[in-house]
């Protein structure tokens, strides 16, 4: 596939020139790809893409998509140096449609997400990328946390695969007062605990703290 040519001036090429980004961190559900399709279905193409010196869609591959799948296999370029803004000027909408436009393009972008995984491969390929200015430390933690495979540290600084089987613990009273005194630290320290994020780590904190307090002394 041809790459688009350092443009002169504004001019028209074919919809198949353009090649999605295959690093793209943002993922589409299929919610907001039916939206994005149903807004070029009802109000025509209004947003405008971004495509690099290579034809390879930087911002817009969910209206690419959507254009391609429904006929639409043409594309204006507009040469840009990033000092001009591009607008997209539709005098053909009533005012109900650009109020019901603004919103399905708003609301289309909320549905979709950043994929983790693309993100935590982005960031080990150039540690210096600075993704800080658009997410938050939590943010961005519970993205990459929810990637497939990563690794994270345990409290021993080794990295536990996250695709592995939770731990299981089988606990056995032999007597009912310890049970009593099980539930009273479970629920005693859950309230203690706001930073923890999980039952499984709140339960695993309790377990651990009522096996010190409550070990039988060697002999």
């Amino acid at each position: 596939m041809a790459a688009i040519s350092k443009p002169s001036g504004p001019r028209v090429v074919k919809l198949d020139a353009l090649r999605p980004d295959p690093r793209n961190a943002r993922r589409r559900t299929e919610r907001s790809s039916a939206m994005i399709e149903r807004s070029l279905s009802v109000y025509g193409a209004a947003r405008s893409i971004v495509v690099d010196e290579d034809s390879v869609v930087l911002a817009g591959n969910g209206t690419v998509e959507a254009a391609a799948s429904l006929g639409i296999d043409r594309v204006l370029v507009v040469p840009a140096d990033g000092n001009t803004l591009v607008a997209v000027q539709r005098t053909d909408l009533s005012p109900r449609q650009k109020r019901e436009y603004a919103i399905a393009d708003n609301r289309s972008s909320d549905l979709s997400e950043f994929d983790g995984e693309v993100l935590a491969e982005l960031i080990a390929e150039d540690p210096d990328l600075e993704i800080d200015a658009f997410f938050s430390k939590g943010e961005l933690e519970a993205l990459l946390n929810d990637a497939p495979g990563e690794l994270e540290e345990d409290e021993t600084g080794e990295g536990q695969n996250q695709d592995e089987e939770p731990r299981q613990v089988k606990l056995s009273f032999s007597r009912d007062e310890d049970f009593e005194t099980f539930l009273q630290s479970l629920s005693q320290l859950a309230a203690a605990l706001p930073d923890v994020k999980t039952t499984e780590e709140r339960l695993q904190l309790v377990l651990d703290r009522f096996l010190v307090d409550h070990r039988k002394p060697a002999r």
